[in-house]
């Protein structure tokens, strides 16, 4: 995936290695760990073109601290399960929009008679 490995969990992607660095699925719930130790989005380039993923890198004393690596994993593993249920809240939400234009769009409006 990227060009490097990928690991999955639940058959979803939490990590990366490309180009012997390690990067993590990033979410609100853990994003800030990130931020806070400087590290940065893994760029993915292609056909010319930069984008930005939510995978973002491991700092050096985080992957060399067994301990602490395994809180970060656990952490970018609860972010596809988080992302999976935002997901569904929207495709709910999106149903119940429908739903609701077609109904308002059969009401007819009292100001045009």
């Amino acid at each position: 995936m990227f060009g490097g490995h990928g690991y999955y969990a639940n058959g979803k992607m939490f990590a990366l290695v490309r180009e012997k660095s390690l990067y993590l699925k990033a979410g609100s719930g853990n994003v800030a760990d990130f931020l806070l130790t400087g590290q940065l989005p893994y760029i993915h380039q292609c056909f010319g073109e930069y984008f930005p993923t939510n995978f973002y890198s491991v700092p050096l004393n985080v992957v060399e601290d067994e301990a602490q690596l395994t809180k970060w994993i656990a952490k970018a593993i609860r972010q596809l399960e988080q992302a999976e249920k935002t997901a569904k809240a929207s495709v709910t939400l999106d149903s119940r929009q429908k739903k609701t234009a077609t109904i308002r769009s059969a009401v007819p409006n009292p100001l045009f008679f």
